[in-house]
């Protein structure tokens, strides 16, 4: 999921709001696979409390069709594939070989002589994981690590929007709305389990069975630039909730309930002032969650496994000290990978300031539009973008 972690000087008038909303989604991700997801593997200790809510997941990737908005307006539409590849790529790259290197030692050390719960990948497994196909492989549990499903489900995403916005602005924009578009997508999402047929992971694989989120978060951001109705936005909602309620796991009802309070929330964010009069003392601390909130997504699952695992085999008491030590972890190896790879690798690989000035489309913004476009540079994405174990969320 991608998470535009901002550089120092580019937080004047970052909307602490979005920071909020994000911040909460990743917390449930992390929580879901801390005390939940680790009581699932024998050699783990598991925790007395467990909280397995998978919203978060579906957050993300809401809030990544929400800032596509903002940003794709700001560049031709392949200078923002470039952009948006270079913010998620190289992190993710780096993170999974690391995560599999790390399972190549330790995994062997678990497992003992016998076969045992630690998958052990293997070569196959990195070349499909480098090339975004591992999804094609239809077995969560044999995977470097299973939440880099939303790697490929955004990478999708991406090109299929950056190739809307070149045909409209080439050929499209006097011949349908954007809610066609929006609407097309929900459907297309809804009819996609049709595609099984074929192969049971087609779905899947292709994010087609998740495109009914980043409608939602299109449809917001219209919604905010009003050029979408209420009503029309209620519908589009409504209808995402519907399809999320038949392709949620237990609590159904209770998911996609959270799931509503978020969209609710966003919509509060998109068009209501700012949070920072409520929330103002928590400023600095949500917002640099939020900045590394992507690195926290790609590392907090099996890399949090394994410390547990290690923390298990210490026999360290009691349980809140061992979970205290892995969320620390997670932590730092996040902000780690926020401050020493994806940041530098994007002002790197991602496209320069010159060339964004000169191919940024004439469109105009009034103060709102200002205001999202600027916190979509210092905050934007999903961080997948958040993903989940054994079940998605």
């Amino acid at each position: 999921m991608t998470s535009a972690a901002p550089d120092r000087g580019a937080t004047t008038n970052r909307r602490m709001s979005w920071d909020v909303i994000r911040v909460v989604a990743i917390t449930f991700v992390v929580a879901g696979h801390v005390t939940g997801g680790a009581a699932l593997i024998p050699d783990i200790e598991a925790y007395p409390v467990s909280l397995r809510l998978p919203f978060g997941t579906f957050t993300l990737l809401v809030l990544s069709g929400y800032f596509m908005g903002p940003t794709v307006r700001k560049l031709s539409a392949g200078r923002w594939l470039q952009s948006r590849l270079a913010r998620i790529l190289p992190a993710y790259v780096v993170a999974m070989l690391v995560t599999f290197l790390v399972l190549r030692i330790v995994a062997p050390i678990f497992n003992g002589e016998e076969e045992g719960p630690w998958y052990l990948p293997g070569a196959g497994d990195l070349v499909r994981n480098l090339l975004l196909v591992h999804e094609w492989t239809g077995n969560m549990h044999r995977r470097i690590d299973a939440s880099y499903w939303t790697l490929p489900v955004q990478v999708a995403a991406f090109g299929a929007a950056a190739a809307l916005c070149w045909y409209w602005r080439r050929h499209g924009a006097h011949r349908f709305r954007p809610a066609v578009a929006v609407w097309g997508v929900i459907a297309v999402s809804a009819v996609s389990p049709v595609l099984s047929g074929i192969a049971r992971v087609v779905p899947t694989a292709t994010g087609l069975y998740f495109a009914h989120l980043f409608a939602a978060g299109a449809a917001i951001w219209l919604w905010s630039q009003r050029r979408l109705a209420g009503p029309n936005l209620a519908a589009m909602l409504a209808a995402v909730l519907g399809l999320q309620l038949f392709r949620s796991s237990e609590p159904q009802w209770l998911i996609v309930t959270c799931l509503g309070v978020m969209l609710g929330l966003m919509c509060l964010a998109a068009r209501g002032p700012d949070w920072d009069r409520v929330l103002g003392l928590l400023r600095r601390p949500i917002s640099w969650l939020a900045g590394i909130s992507f690195g926290i997504y790609l590392v907090h699952q099996k890399l949090g496994y394994v410390v547990a695992r290690v923390l298990t085999g210490m026999e360290i008491e009691p349980w809140w000290l061992r979970m205290g030590l892995v969320l620390t972890a997670i932590v730092l190896a996040a902000w780690a990978l926020t401050v020493l790879v994806e940041r530098p690798l994007y002002r790197l690989l991602g496209p320069s300031k010159r060339r964004q000035a000169e191919t940024r489309p004439d469109v105009g913004t009034g103060r709102a539009g200002r205001d999202v476009a600027t916190a979509a540079d210092a905050g934007e994405g999903s961080g997948p973008g958040e993903a989940a174990v054994p079940t998605r969320g």
